[in-house]
């Protein structure tokens, strides 16, 4: 293994080349108390700044004062604790290498058996730490073998640092996924569940299938929660030993399960729900998904024909003069004539009257005529407002905003009001998460918000060496006084790139932007894909992203982050290949057509170029297809476009599961039977074949040629979600280039009131058109300190958040533990624990209290009381605890009985009930146990009301309720 230079070589000081990479020894400091800062950032290269006329004529040279940065950065390494961690991590890697030679010569029943061998030593007294070394090498031995996939040594770091609890910080194609294989099939050893959370379900499903290839290898149980079903399928997908899910469906069982009403009902791992998780785009879970709350709502008011109302009424009234408003909070506040308006559009003499309050509806009805706009913050399909993630740019069905916004939304645009909801059940994702005993995450962007995850979860983030070195070139941020000047160079620098050949990625933050810039591109005669929230694309989500990477490829998205899949310069194979099956046999497959209306596809297409399959492919695509239109035709079968899909979704499945020899032998063996199945499975690894060939071929050309060209059309309220859009370049060694370009008038800089006239008028000395961009460290620096006051506004959102939340959750966790209690254990165990805690006690009291006091007014005499409504109720909370003597009560027996302990001087607390009615039963008569606290308190009443009261609560607590 190569050694680290030292300080004092002379050689060290000479810059090495870009392409050089070393492996880092793993020799452990002996002290580390010289170091200034915790987990400092990792980064082996400068980022590299570059100047230039126009975006399209920037210089891609890298300067001697970059060298010199880089060496800098370099020597930086050397002092920061994140070097240390992860060299010390080169140990574990030491030990798993030098265990790959005995791993490699064991046959899959013994590599399989080595699960079985691990569980018994767990059993026998050893610790996660002593095998952890021989089960990675296991895993990576088994992903070898079942997915052509060797663990890079850099991923068995990512493996260690998920393993010990804390973030690991790797880049855009490193392989998070196939690093979580490592610490999952570890800690899923004690038999405990572990779970893999994604941030959708296509990922979790992915990943269950592909991963779970791994571990089913291996001997373990794979689940998967997939939204859609029931809880008997929930419940066994719990019980495995590495369960797949999303955060929100996570989320919500979680809260359902604590909502049941018996057992049967649960789905989770109970008593002990939680105890590993590996959480994938851990700052999207933790932080953007941080400021919402998971909520679980009833329906609550029937004021749907308000909102309607209200809406009209915010027609009527104008900013400025009636309202202003604060873009940041999404807050608005009526002036006194807005007020003046309103209460003369409705009718009333006060928006805020408690028995007609007109007032929330007509703020809502503001909120959504100057927030929510359609095809940014949501979109209307199918006479619904659906909201769009802000984050990751896809629709969510279910999702509804609450306290009256959506239904102020739907008034807006004429559509259906769907009833309000009251929440009935909520917790937030900081406080889910904290409910595992051992949290990890993974993502390509943390380390800027390092001190907020050490502070919330005390998880350090780890900065994963790249297994090869990133040269990346990230241009210099352009700013343009007005919008239309910035689409225009977006326009002109996507054109520039094509006709180069270039690929590029255009990130927008909305439906509309993505929209407009399309419409640009057109005009341009420029063929392009388009990502949003619309369903005309989200059904080709998948394709687009692999062709994103090919050669003439202009792809325009809404935030990419979180998406889930590599962007492969010259395309993705397996995606291609893909498509070539389905594009051959879905015709013969069914005559239903996809649900989907595609727009510029073909057009898109003509400029790809064509993937040529070789005559072998050819010949089993034309068999396969004559297979599905013979077995169609016999059978009588006629599948939906779905169900078409979903049989060569399992065919490729086949194909990547078992070998080649096995499919042919299920064909053989079942000639008569036509095995459509494996037909596909042994037409696609041929088609795969092909297209990895001539994806290398073209991805060799893209690479030439500079690579994946990313360019962000506005700066987001936070630096980490720019870094992920940058991150989509790059990936794996591979060139790539990027530039944002932002317009004053973006909506971030009216969101926090940024002064943007210096910079108007800076543009304005330089040239005469506003249209021409300025760059350069003066813009960079203001930029960068918006985007950082950005940060600590939403970070301190965050912060209230959890505080609130913390709150309520000792509150939550007692209730929702006694709730399982009683749900699971048995009437023995869950009676002992109510009369030990008292809780029936507690209960009783509060509900006594209640109803004493909103029918007796101790300052009153009790001929005042509402005595009858109060014997209603006290009956019938008592049921049939009471002896029946107590139902002859009459109103005015009880009120004979108060008048006369009215008028008495004196009280026996041990003997005390109300003179002339029954005693209370014997199994209520607990009131002796309080006796001592009962006569600090009637010596403290001093005057006739505090004592009179006292009197007349003590007599329904006598009366057997709470004793």
């Amino acid at each position: 293994m190569a050694t680290v230079p030292s300080l004092l070589n002379a050689s060290f000081l000479t810059p090495k080349p870009l392409t050089q990479h070393k492996t880092l020894p793993c020799t452990k400091p002996t002290s580390l108390f010289f170091f200034p800062s915790a987990f400092a950032s990792f980064s082996t290269l400068q980022r590299h700044r570059f100047n230039g006329q126009t975006p399209i004529a920037a210089s891609l040279k890298v300067t001697f004062g970059e060298n010199v940065g880089r060496f800098k950065k370099t020597l930086g390494d050397f002092t920061s604790l994140n070097y240390w961690v992860v060299r010390d991590y080169y140990r574990l890697v030491d030990s798993v290498n030098a265990l790959e030679p005995e791993i490699l010569r064991l046959s899959d029943e013994q590599l399989t058996a080595k699960t079985s061998e691990f569980k018994k030593r767990l059993s026998q007294g050893h610790t996660l730490s002593d095998i952890q070394a021989e089960a990675f090498s296991v895993v990576r031995e088994a992903a070898r073998r079942k997915l052509g996939m060797r663990h890079f040594d850099v991923q068995i770091i990512g493996g260690a640092v998920l393993h010990d609890g804390s973030i690991a910080e790797m880049k855009t194609g490193e392989g998070k996924t196939l690093v979580s294989t490592l610490a999952a099939y570890l800690n899923a050893l004690t038999g405990d569940g572990v779970h893999v959370v994604t941030v959708n379900d296509y990922l979790a499903q992915r990943d269950a299938e592909w991963m779970g290839r791994v571990h089913r290898f291996l001997g373990l149980s794979v689940g998967l929660i997939q939204k859609g079903m029931t809880a008997e399928e929930r419940r066994t997908n719990y019980q495995c030993d590495i369960t797949y899910t999303n955060n929100s469906e996570l989320g919500f069982d979680y809260l359902r399960d604590n909502l049941a009403g018996n057992s049967d009902q649960l789905v989770m791992r109970w008593p002990k729900p939680f105890h590993f998780a590996i959480v994938d785009e851990v700052d999207s879970v933790l932080i953007d998904e941080g400021r919402n709350p998971l909520l679980i709502s009833g329906e609550a008011s029937k004021d749907a024909a308000r909102y309607p109302v209200a809406a009209k009424v915010a027609e009527l009234l104008m900013r400025g003069l009636h309202y202003n408003t604060e873009l940041k909070d999404n807050s608005v506040e009526l002036t006194e004539e807005g007020i003046a308006l309103a209460e003369l559009a409705l009718e009333t003499n006060d928006l805020w009257d408690e028995n007609d309050p007109w007032a929330r509806f007509v703020m809502n009805a503001l909120k959504a005529k100057e927030f929510y706009r359609q095809d940014v913050q949501y979109i209307v399909r199918n006479g619904k407002a659906l909201i769009i993630n802000e984050l990751t740019g896809r629709v969510e069905e279910k999702r509804r905003w609450s306290e009256g916004i959506h239904q102020a939304v739907e008034a807006k645009e004429g559509l259906k009001i769907q009833a309000d909801s009251v929440v009935v059940a909520q917790i937030t994702y900081q406080s889910l998460f904290k409910l595992y005993p051992k949290l990890s995450g993974m993502t390509g962007t943390a380390k800027t918000e390092e001190r907020e995850f050490l502070k919330m979860f005390q998880m350090p983030v780890i900065e994963v060496p790249t297994n090869l070195p990133n040269i990346r070139k990230d241009l210099a941020i352009q700013a343009f006084a007005t919008a239309s000047g910035k689409w225009e160079y977006v326009s002109q620098e996507v054109e520039y790139m094509f006709r180069q050949g270039r690929p590029v990625l255009v990130g927008t933050t909305s439906v509309e932007n993505s929209e407009h810039l399309s419409d640009l591109l057109k005009e341009r005669n420029i063929p392009h894909n388009v990502l949003n929230a619309r369903p005309k694309y989200a059904g080709r989500e998948a394709e687009i992203i692999a062709q994103a990477g090919r050669k003439y490829a202009i792809t325009i998205s809404t935030n990419m982050a979180g998406r889930g899949t590599d962007i492969i310069l010259g395309g993705n194979p397996k995606m291609l290949a893909r498509e070539i099956i389905e594009d051959s046999l879905l015709s013969f497959l069914t005559r239903e057509a996809p649900n989907v209306e595609i727009d510029g596809m073909e057009i898109s297409r003509k400029v790809l170029s064509k993937i040529k399959v070789g005559p072998s492919s050819m010949a089993l695509l034309v068999k396969a297809a004559l297979m599905a239109k013979y077995v169609g035709k016999s059978e009588g079968k006629s599948w939906t476009y779905q169900e078409a899909k979903s049989i060569i979704s399992e065919s490729v499945e086949m194909s990547q599961s078992m070998p080649l020899k096995e499919l042919q032998k299920l064909i053989d063996e079942q000639s008569e039977m036509y095995p459509l199945g494996p037909s596909i499975a042994i037409t696609y690894l041929s088609v795969l074949k092909d297209c990895e060939v001539h994806c290398t071929k073209e991805g060799s050309e893209v690479k030439r040629l500079g690579g994946l060209h990313v360019i962000g059309t506005s700066l987001h309220e936070s630096r980490r979600i720019d870094n992920q859009l940058r991150g989509r370049a790059g990936r794996q060694g591979d060139p790539g280039s990027t530039r944002f370009m932002v317009s004053l008038q973006d909506e971030m800089f009216q969101k926090f009131n940024f002064d943007t006239e210096w910079a108007v008028k800076l543009i304005s000395k330089i040239t005469n058109d506003e249209d021409i961009p300025i760059e350069g460290d003066a813009i960079v620096k203001q930029l960068l300190a918006l985007q950082i006051n950005a940060e600590k506004y939403f970070f301190n959102i965050r912060k209230s958040l959890v505080e609130f939340d913390e709150v309520l959750e000792v509150q939550r966790k007692h209730v929702y533990d006694l709730r399982q209690l009683i749900l699971t254990g048995d009437n023995e165990s869950c009676s002992q624990h109510i009369f030990q805690e008292k809780l029936l006690d507690r209960y009783m009291q509060a509900v006594v209290d209640e109803i004493v006091f909103a029918n007796a007014d101790p300052l009153k005499h009790p001929r005042y009381w509402s005595l009858a409504k109060l014997l209603k109720e006290f009956v019938a909370i008592a049921g049939n605890l009471l002896d029946d003597s107590f139902a002859a009560i009459s109103e005015e027996d009880l009120l004979q009985s108060l008048k006369q302990l009215h008028n008495s001087n004196s009280v026996a607390i041990d003997t005390f009930h109300l003179p002339n009615l029954p005693k209370p039963p014997d199994g209520f008569r607990g009131i002796h146990r309080k006796n001592s606290s009962l006569k600090r308190w009637l010596a403290i009443c001093s005057d006739d009301s505090t004592k009179e009261q006292f009197l007349s609560r003590l007599w329904i607590v006598s009366g057997g309720i709470i004793l």
